[in-house]
């Protein structure tokens, strides 16, 4: 079938179609999600057990080696990397490629063999969840920097958190700064004694205090109620008195009677300040199928009208705000293919006449409008991935067009008329032009097959190129005839001829041509000589994935010596602080502190010995100073500064997270020859040239005080050794006695 032919012949249709792909294709583009990356799901698994109190030895041998026991069994799993840390069990579980109902299956594998394990008395139920793109970067970070009470700024710091949380595109609402309420059993130990009372006794009594138990039902006449039992506490007043048992004299104990009750909050485990101010931070992720600006415009409204309720000496700010970024990308797709449309119009507009110069612009937007509804049927969104692959594309899509439009033009020289000639020039570049289409594709598709985390993201861009491409095949060969024919079926361009330094042109160009095919030889050996020393240029022009970029954040990462309190962290980073007031203050606009808090590429952590230091800059065209020259003034402020055991510097780049440029895994069965191994390496790699930032993710271990239980002496007292350990763990770190309801809320009972 002749399709040039058939889209001529068929004009009316044509249009009809032309109208409906720009109003579909506007509103797919309206409604496709947009975001900074493309959304990837890595097959990742997260499995954590809090275990309080544990040695990382016990939550080694009690968590995570029952776990990998009996999950190692389960099919396409492959890696599986283990932490047994102090408190808590942590498991990444990674499975193979497969599609999303297969990997689902797989979870709900995975959960039922996890069921199967035996844990702790103590330890907490496990925490499993799936792991994609969207949980690397929040999409926005918000600072509530504060200089009112510490209390009041926490119960702002809950209200807004209940706001945030229930926008409907947010994930997750992760808090840094802020203090869970607690209600806090502080037990008198002399008390104790003297009523003959064991912590047990005390967490007991809270435990089968806090109930509420249903009894069943009763029919009463006509009518049938409900039984329950009522004991759940209504005030924190009621579990001060709560009995525990009865005196020898026959009095209640209660627990008011060897214990101060309070209302209060936890310890900070994180520090967060803004700019040396103190400040709660919230980051929010976003759900897979929300829009990014969309959820950002709501965050922000949300906050504005927060903003009001708000007593002074209380602020908020924003950093980590990806909307920035997001409309940064959209800005240079639009004047992208602007520009292109226009230089497009006017090299037409030069050589074949403003109507011809119309119809091959048109290729864009209509090649654009079909791959934005592909798109939307298929689930892409707008991220720094699609966007980069329609750049790219943007100068190609219409070249098919161009060389459609010339070919019809060349009839219309000859003397043909417009339908004629529409119908002529399609069908005799139709084998050209899919044989160039089809190379560009074939250049991109090994994209494809690129495999881990770089090739998830990268494989999104060979798809929506060659979606463009076939779009702008369909507009050359179905939509152009037609317009062509119509549109200059008056027109009397083609009278005039060529262009008096067009066929100059020409001439010129037909002579250097024949000198070329005269000496063919020597051309085609000059060509495969310079190929050839190209290659021996590649070396000195050097190979990345992911071009250097000025960015407009960076970290500093800060690690001091396992077992460090976290009021020394904090007292070390605070020279930090101070060394970044002496570098250039205009090109930053804040400086975030936590203390307590590392997110690096490879490593999360959430301890007392870590710190991190996050400069957000200004946008680069506004400032004269580089981010990796300011990374370098930062470096050498700090350089003296003692206690730290590690400081890196991590410039926050564009692309996926890959983690360093080489990574190296050292196994073996003992934990001791593991250790030796890898620090010899580090020896050997550090005399390596242009090595540096050599680290490893095996801590010292933290300093302990080992209680040994004289299992004879305990037994004369009435105790062995897992009541001792109890007591001591009651003591100093404390158990989870029951929970407290107030309203909506759940309160620990420590």
């Amino acid at each position: 079938m002749n399709i040039a032919k058939f889209s001529v012949k068929n004009s009316v249709l044509v249009n009809m179609l032309m109208i409906g792909l720009f109003a579909f294709g506007g509103m797919s583009l309206l409604q496709l999600p947009r975001e900074l990356n493309p959304n990837v799901d890595f097959n990742w698994i997260f499995i954590t057990v809090v275990y309080p109190g544990a040695a990382p030895s016990e939550t080694e041998n009690l968590i995570v080696d029952p776990i990998e026991a009996e999950i190692k069994d389960i099919e396409n799993i492959s890696e599986i990397q283990s932490t047994g840390g102090e408190g808590f069990g942590f498991l990444l579980v990674k499975f193979e490629d497969m599609p999303q109902n297969e990997f689902r299956e797989k979870l709900t594998e995975l959960k039922a063999e996890i069921d199967k394990v035996t844990f702790p008395e103590d330890a907490e139920n496990p925490y499993i969840d799936d792991f994609s793109s969207s949980d690397f970067q929040p999409v926005i970070t918000i600072n509530l920097a504060f200089s009112i009470p510490e209390e009041n700024a926490f119960k702002i710091a809950d209200e807004l958190e209940k706001e945030l949380i229930d926008i409907p595109g947010i994930a997750q609402v992760q808090v840094s700064g802020l203090a869970e309420r607690e209600i806090w059993i502080e037990v008198d130990p002399s008390k104790l004694n003297s009523y003959h009372i064991s912590f047990d006794e005390i967490a007991m009594a809270l435990k089968i205090r806090n109930l509420n138990i249903p009894g069943g039902n009763i029919s009463i006449g006509k009518t049938e109620y409900l039984i329950r039992s009522i004991g759940e506490y209504q005030s924190v007043k009621e579990i001060g008195n709560t009995i525990i048992r009865k005196s020898l004299t026959g009095e209640f104990i209660k627990i008011k009677d060897v214990a101060a009750v309070n209302d209060t909050r936890e310890e900070l485990q994180i520090y967060s300040r803004l700019d040396g101010k103190q400040s709660i931070t919230f980051s929010l992720s976003k759900k897979s199928d929300a829009n990014s600006l969309d959820t950002i415009d709501e965050i922000k409204s949300v906050v504005d009208e927060f903003r009001n309720k708000v007593p002074d000496g209380v602020s908020f700010s924003y950093t980590m705000d990806n909307s920035i970024y997001i409309n940064r990308i959209l800005n240079i797709l639009r004047n992208n293919a602007l520009i292109g449309m226009l230089i497009i119009v006017l090299v037409l507009y030069i050589f074949l006449g403003k109507r011809n110069a119309l119809l091959a612009s048109l290729g864009i937007p209509i090649s654009f409008f079909i791959t934005f509804i592909f798109m939307k049927i298929t689930g892409y969104s707008l991220n720094g991935s699609t966007l980069f692959a329609l750049v790219m594309v943007l100068g190609i899509i219409v070249d098919d067009a161009i060389i459609v439009i010339e070919n019809c033009h060349r009839y219309r020289l000859k003397g043909y008329n417009s339908v004629d000639s529409a119908i002529l020039g399609t069908k005799e570049v139709v084998a050209p032009i899919l044989s160039s289409i089809g190379t560009n594709i074939a250049a991109f598709l090994p994209l494809m097959l690129l495999t881990g985390i770089m090739g998830k993201f990268m494989r999104i861009v060979p798809l929506v190129f060659s979606l463009a491409l076939l779009a702008s095949l369909f507009e050359a060969f179905f939509l152009l005839p037609s317009h062509y024919a119509d549109w200059t079926l008056r027109s009397k361009e083609h009278k005039k001829g060529d262009r008096k330094f067009f066929i100059r042109l020409k001439k010129g160009y037909r002579k250097i041509l024949f000198k070329v095919l005269r000496k063919r030889y020597y051309v085609i050996t000059t060509l495969v000589i310079i190929l050839i020393l190209s290659f021996g240029v590649i070396p000195l022009v050097g190979i990345e994935m992911f071009g250097e970029e000025d960015f407009d954040q960076f970290k500093v990462l800060i690690k001091l010596p396992e077992g460090t309190s976290l009021e020394e962290t904090d007292r070390i980073v605070k020279k930090f602080e101070e060394a970044a007031k002496e570098l250039p203050q205009k090109p930053i606009d804040h400086i975030i502190t936590n203390v307590g808090l590392l997110q690096a590429n490879e490593e999360w952590l959430t301890k007392k010995n870590v710190a991190q230091v996050l400069f957000q800059l200004e946008h680069q065209e506004t400032r004269t100073v580089a981010t990796k020259d300011l990374m370098k003034m930062m470096q050498a402020k700090v350089k003296n500064i003692s206690g730290p055991t590690s400081v890196e510097f991590e410039e926050i780049t564009g692309g996926p997270p890959v983690g360093k440029d080489i990574s190296i895994k050292v196994q073996g069965k003992y934990l001791t020859n593991i250790k030796n191994a890898a620090l010899a390496l580090q020896d050997s790699l550090e005399l390596v040239e242009g090595v540096h930032g050599i680290t490893d993710d095996f801590p010292a271990g933290k300093n302990e005080i080992k209680i040994i239980t004289d299992e004879e002496k305990a037994a004369l007292y009435g105790f062995n050794i897992q009541t001792v350990s109890m007591f001591v763990r009651s003591a100093f770190g404390g158990i989870k006695a029951t929970e407290f309801r107030d309203a909506d809320e759940e309160i620990d009972v420590i």
